[in-house]
């Protein structure tokens, strides 16, 4: 009876976080009670109020703690300071390991202690885990949240795979890409077959990373998998299924993607890194190669990248990915927390973001055309190709098992 009773509660939330009405008071995701402690009444609190109830007490709230983790910290820091600025809430940034912050959280809830960490930015792939411990503040932020009412629907609901209900808020999005020469790639391939021709016309000249030693490269394999076995993709999306349930899927569903690869091995440079494809691109050593846009982006705004290296997506899609940003349950300054957090959704911060290192935001009416440098906005992916094109990450046990295939069918002999 109870678990019937969450199922129906979370159903509700996940109506409101989706119709992202403004009269709809929040309900706690997944049980029939909140998991956190607030000094104002959530059963009252609404996206249309939430500004008039949340900011009197938030203010109130001093030295709020946001754990971050590596990666977008510089980030994280810059924005933490025009919080600061912007409320007068003094708020201290830590930047820690992802895994490590993760096992952080979990040690102290399951020894009853106050968590060090109000905030907490960290690796989408370990949200399961921590709201399965009761880590997560069980708060449909995605449908609370002023700054997120915008927030695309996958991204607001899930976190690689795992349902939350709208308690992580995607706050960071990447994108793996190709990236091509302009200067003497007129017409960029965008399909795989006009990939593998490509190849065959300029030998040597497309950089693909290894799916074992970068994301660029499992990403771009996991794409393939959704283009050449879209008869599998049921089994793609299934977050539920164990490590030898996935095996066996990904041995199933990986013959025409290596049927693909054995044609277009011979004319293919294999990199063992991302910042390896990067390089190649770089130094002319690839005039296509496989990336994470954001680091195509970053190493570009160093001078590394030449001015005519462009990002393309191929019209099959190709998958992205992100991390999200929650309130820990332990906390004692929640109202100063949600305020933090709808701030770093706002607009200001998400292109700021965006252009100081091409992290990608999930805020789909957020205008970037012209906020970005156009010497630095020609390294992103075009918005509206990005809209049409992106594709959610597939089940990371299946991605796993299947690069190792690859490695063993493909790179290996």
């Amino acid at each position: 009876m109870k678990h019937r009773v969450a199922v129906r509660v979370l159903i509700v939330t996940l109506v409101c976080v989706l119709t992202a009405g403004q009269a709809f008071a929040i309900s706690p995701v997944g049980s029939t009670q909140f998991n956190v402690q607030a000094h104002i009444n959530l059963s009252e609190l609404t996206r249309g109020n939430f500004y008039q109830k949340v900011t009197p007490i938030a203010k109130t709230e001093q030295d709020l703690s946001w754990f971050g983790f590596d990666g977008l910290c510089e980030s994280q820091v810059r924005a933490v300071r025009e919080f600061t600025q912007a409320t007068g809430i003094v708020t201290k940034h830590t930047c820690v390991e992802g895994d490590q912050g993760v096992q952080q959280l979990l040690a102290e809830h399951q020894a009853g202690k106050p968590s060090a960490a109000d905030v907490f930015f960290g690796p989408n792939n370990s949200m399961r885990t921590l709201t399965q411990a009761g880590v997560i503040a069980n708060l449909p932020l995605a449908g609370l949240l002023p700054n997120a009412v915008d927030v695309e629907k996958n991204a607001a609901l899930a976190s690689r795979g795992f349902n939350h209900g709208g308690t992580v808020v995607p706050w960071h999005r990447n994108q793996t890409a190709l990236a091509y020469n302009s200067s003497i790639v007129q017409n960029p391939p965008d399909t795989f077959d006009a990939l593998l021709e490509f190849a065959r016309q300029n030998s040597g000249k497309l950089t693909v990373t290894d799916p074992t030693k970068g994301g660029s490269g499992g990403g771009f394999l996991e794409s393939a998998l959704l283009n050449f076995s879209p008869d599998c993709k049921q089994d793609y999306y299934n977050f539920d299924l164990t490590k030898e349930q996935a095996e066996s899927v990904a041995q199933r569903c990986m013959s025409p993607v290596l049927a693909y690869w054995r044609q277009l091995k011979p004319y293919v440079r294999f990199s063992t890194s991302n910042s390896d494809s990067v390089i190649a691109l770089g130094n002319n050593t690839a005039l296509v190669a496989t990336v994470w846009e954001d680091e195509l982006y970053q190493e570009a705004s160093k001078g590394l990248i030449p001015p005519t290296v462009r990002p393309i997506l191929l019209k099959s899609g190709e998958v992205g990915d992100g991390d999200g940003i929650f309130i820990v349950s332990s906390t004692q300054k929640l109202e100063a927390a949600l305020l933090l957090i709808d701030f770093l959704m706002s607009e200001k911060i998400q292109v700021e973001k965006l252009e100081s290192i091409g992290s990608r935001t999930a805020r789909q009416q957020l205008k970037t055309a012209g906020q970005i440098p156009p010497k630095l906005a020609q390294y992103l992916v075009p918005d509206a190709m990005y809209r049409e094109r992106t594709r959610p990450r597939i089940n990371g046990l299946i991605s796993d098992a299947a690069a190792d295939i690859f490695v063993r069918e493909i790179i290996a002999k």
